[in-house]
Parts: C-alpha cells; structure tokens; sequence
C-alpha cells in the first residue's frame, strides 16, 4: 500500500462514522416532524372539546370532556423518574392514577377531587389546593425534538467538512477545530429551540414571528460564514497581519518553544518578547516588561521550515497556530505561535538565519485548505 493510500485511510473512516451518526440523528429528526401533524391535531381537539351532556358516563364520553368526582384514599410520592400513585377511595373511579411526584405530594388522603376525562384517559385531576394536569406531547414538543436532533446532525456534519477540506494533508496534521461551527449551532438552538415550541407550525403567522425568525436565520448565517473562514486551513506561506508595535516598541506575542532550552528551562515560557531595546527573548507572562525574560540566541538559530502543527507537537499548539523548524548550532527546536505572530518572530532573526525559511521549503501539502 502506497503512503498516500496510508494517509487518508484515517479520514475515511472518520468520515464513516461521523457520517452515520449525522444520517441517525437525522433519521430522528424525520420521525419527530412526521409527528408534528398528529400532535398538533390532538391539541386543537382537546382545546375545543366541550364538556358532555348530563347522564353520559365519563368513561363513554368520547370526545366530549367527562367528569366525575372521586376522593382520595392514599398517595404514593417517588423519585421524580419513578411513577407516582394517587390510590381512590373504594377504587372508584378506578383503583389508582399515574400522576408527577409533585402532584402525589400535594394531594392529600381525604381530598375531595374533580376528575376531567377525554376519550378515556384522565386528563385532569382538580382539588382545592391543587391541580395535576396529564401532558400529552405536543406539536411544539415533537418540533423542539426535531430542531434539536437536526441542530446536533449538524456537528458531525461540520467534522465530516473540515475532513474533506483536509484529505490532502499529511496524516498527523492537526486540522481546524469544529468548535466555531459548534458555537454557531449553540446560538442557533438558543432562537431556534423556543420558537420551534411555541410556533410549530406558522413561524411567519405574525410580525413577531417573522422578525424573530429572519433575524435568527441572519444571525446563523453570519456565524456559519464567520466558522467557514475560521477553520479555512492557512498554509504556512499565509502569515496574516502582523501585530501593530505599542508606542513602547515592544510586543509580547503569544508563543512556545517545544523544547526545554536554556532560553526556554522547562517549559517556563508562554510568550515571545519582540522590539524595544532588548532582543527577543522568551518570557512566562503577557507582559509589560522583561521579567524573568530569556534572551533568545538568534545568531545560533536557522529556519529550516515552517509548517502546520502536527500530533507529533503535542497538546501545547493550538490547531490555528504554525511551527518552525529551527537548528539551534545542531538541535533541533520547533517554535509555534499564530501564523502572523510567527511571522514577526521570525523577523527578528538575521537574513542568514532565515534562508532556510524560503516559500520553497515551507510545508503547504498539495491543498490550501478550500
């Protein structure tokens, strides 16, 4: 087997997997708003049922709203994910009934209580304290649900992207996190979600509605296009803009040696110093000033290559930031930072020191990132 077949072996079965979970929650979602109508009927029947005609048995009502007095004899209050029970007195009209555990505990044996029933399922129990009212899922619940699972589809849709974006890199290159497009789908579920509940069926039915929804769809796409270019895979050769000098001279850029060198003993530096008088030097603080700095021996350092990070680099690179190959005299150190901090970082070594670091040699891979 070839290295290029190697190297994207990995991403295909990720896309598998990611691809299956995306086409089950999906499925979910189908079955949820194949309900929508059916819930939503229901509901309109119960809110328009009137009650039944003197003499008509509770039990034989049908579609009309029956009810019959009951008192009663015990309660059973449970955990909250256990059934409750309210037991009746002589068993009548019927030996006990499901209710919530907050309806059991508020119920008391004795309790004179009003029972409501609909096509013969109880659907409301009335006292004078306290009224317990059976919950049907509705339209807006089966919507929710739908949203919901169709909102989570849309994760593993975001990772199977940035695979397909990335099938051309080597295979232990870090890609792009697929939390922006998470963030987008969070702020997505926060109008989606209610509206879904509370118009299931019209969400243009008035001018509130309207604007609630062209509104939210705006506000998604603006972070889908905001996601789409943050998790773009920059080649090395796309440093950005680098960052403006403060009228002191000096910058502290956010950056790490991944070697224990005598400028960096033990780790000890989260941020490179460059500009002011002094050189650049390696640092454990965002700055203002020098302390504990670390001169940096620029004279000793060559730039063979820069390139995207990889597994290899540890959990200390972000996977937006690059990493150059340097030669320290012999040994080599890798050097990772923002594509644009870098870029200023390695400004700061001599013009002989950065030979190295021609277009030429830099590791773009064969795809740019779409």
């Amino acid at each position: 087997m070839t290295d290029a077949r190697k190297a994207i072996r990995r991403p295909r079965w990720a896309v598998v997997l990611w691809a299956l979970a995306c086409a089950l929650l999906l499925a979910g979602a189908g079955l949820a708003v194949s309900a929508v109508p059916g819930a939503g009927a229901r509901e309109r029947e119960w809110r328009s049922a009137a009650p039944c005609a003197p003499g008509t048995p509770a039990a034989d009502g049908g579609d009309c709203l029956g009810t019959v007095t009951a008192v009663i004899g015990r309660t059973d209050a449970r955990r909250p994910k256990k059934t409750s029970w309210l037991y009746f007195t002589d068993g009548r009209p019927m030996r006990r009934l499901a209710v919530s555990s907050e309806a059991a505990e508020e119920f008391r044996a004795g309790d004179r209580v009003r029972l409501t029933v609909w096509r013969g399922v109880v659907r409301e129990v009335a006292g004078d304290r306290y009224v317990w009212r059976h919950h049907t899922p509705g339209a807006g619940d089966f919507a929710m649900v739908a949203a919901g699972l169709t909102l989570a589809a849309g994760y593993p849709a975001a990772r199977i992207l940035l695979l397909v974006r990335g099938r051309r890199r080597p295979d232990d290159e870090v890609l792009p996190s697929a939390l922006p497009f998470g963030a987008a789908l969070v702020v997505t579920a926060l109008w989606l979600l209610p509206l879904c509940y509370l118009h299931p069926t019209a969400p243009f039915a008035t001018p509130a509605t309207t604007a609630w929804t062209s509104l939210g769809t705006l506000t998604t796409l603006t972070l889908l296009i905001g996601a789409w270019r943050a998790t773009r895979i920059r080649p090395p050769g796309e440093s950005g803009t680098p960052s403006a000098e403060p009228a002191g001279g000096e910058v502290f850029l956010p950056a790490r040696f991944l070697e224990a060198t005598d400028y960096n003993p033990h780790h000890f530096g989260t941020h490179v110093v460059v500009g002011g008088d002094g050189p650049p030097a390696v640092v454990p603080h965002p700055g203002p000033g020098r302390f504990a700095a670390r001169p940096i021996p620029v004279s000793r350092l060559t730039v063979l290559r820069v390139r995207r990070p990889r597994g290899s680099d540890s959990g200390l690179v972000p996977s937006g930031w690059h990493v150059a190959e340097l030669d320290d005299s012999g040994t080599p150190v890798h050097l990772a930072a923002a594509p644009a901090d870098l870029t200023r970082i390695l400004c700061e070594l001599p013009p002989r020191s950065r030979r190295g670091a021609h277009p030429a040699r830099r590791d773009t891979g064969t795809n740019a990132g779409m």
